[in-house]
């Protein structure tokens, strides 16, 4: 995967923080091999933490073995569900990365610091889930808000709960030409930033790849957020 840098300014960060976002991973599909080498460009990129947005697992069995590399990554890990694992032993899936410190958040919030609140919604196939489950958080108005969720929709929910940044998946940007025209239809953000009022979406292309380990008019991502305080 190639490294996507985004760079972004606001005046509710007091000091400058990096991030990185993986997404699609596919360990199963892809290999503990795999895994590690992003591991290592993570950690080259020297990142505050680390956000894994979804299908991460899609096999059944992964043994937590497999997953070892993650607790080499520095900082905390945030992690929401995707539709692949609960394809798969949904459970036994987020008790592996919990016992490897990766924080699990189920339709919940947890101050990074006093400037900066992490929050991530479970995947779901309703197109209103964001929607709904913003309801049930309950939401720090000074800090800057960013949200996981898996799948790139929910930037108007996010506005009307003055959500910062939600970072996603999902889309592969459709992985193999001329799929992402299709994926398009469906999901209309399938790559890059988009932004509505004050609020912004950035949709990955995903880190690894599912089904055929290929790629054709697409990239395999590693996103880094430089985010400073505004002038």
């Amino acid at each position: 995967p190639f490294v996507q840098r985004i760079k972004l300014k606001s005046s509710k960060i007091k000091q400058p923080l990096r991030f990185v976002q993986i997404t699609d991973v596919h360990i199963g599909s892809r290999s503990k091999r795999f895994l590690e080498r992003i591991v290592m460009q993570i950690n080259r990129l020297n990142p505050d933490f680390l956000c894994i947005t979804g299908d991460f697992i899609d096999e059944t069995g992964i043994p937590e073995s497999d997953l070892l590399s993650l607790k080499s990554v520095a900082g905390p890990i945030y992690f929401s569900t995707g539709n692949h694992e609960k394809y798969e032993d949904y459970e036994a899936i987020l008790q592996r990365l919990k016992n490897l410190g990766v924080n699990v958040l189920h339709s919940e919030a947890v101050m990074h610091r006093d400037d900066l609140q992490v929050m991530g919604i479970e995947d779901m196939e309703d197109p209103l889930q964001v929607e709904k489950e913003l309801k049930n958080i309950e939401l720090d108005p000074d800090a800057y808000k960013l949200l996981l969720y898996h799948r790139p929709r929910g930037l108007e929910a996010a506005v009307d709960s003055e959500i910062d940044l939600i970072i996603s998946g999902h889309t592969h940007n459709g992985q193999i030409f001329p799929f992402n025209l299709a994926v398009k239809r469906v999901f209309g953000r399938i790559k890059g930033m988009y932004e509505l009022g004050s609020s912004k979406q950035y949709v990955s292309q995903g880190t690894g790849t599912w089904g055929p380990v290929m790629r054709l008019g697409t990239r395999s991502e590693i996103t880094l957020f430089e985010l400073e305080p505004a002038n």
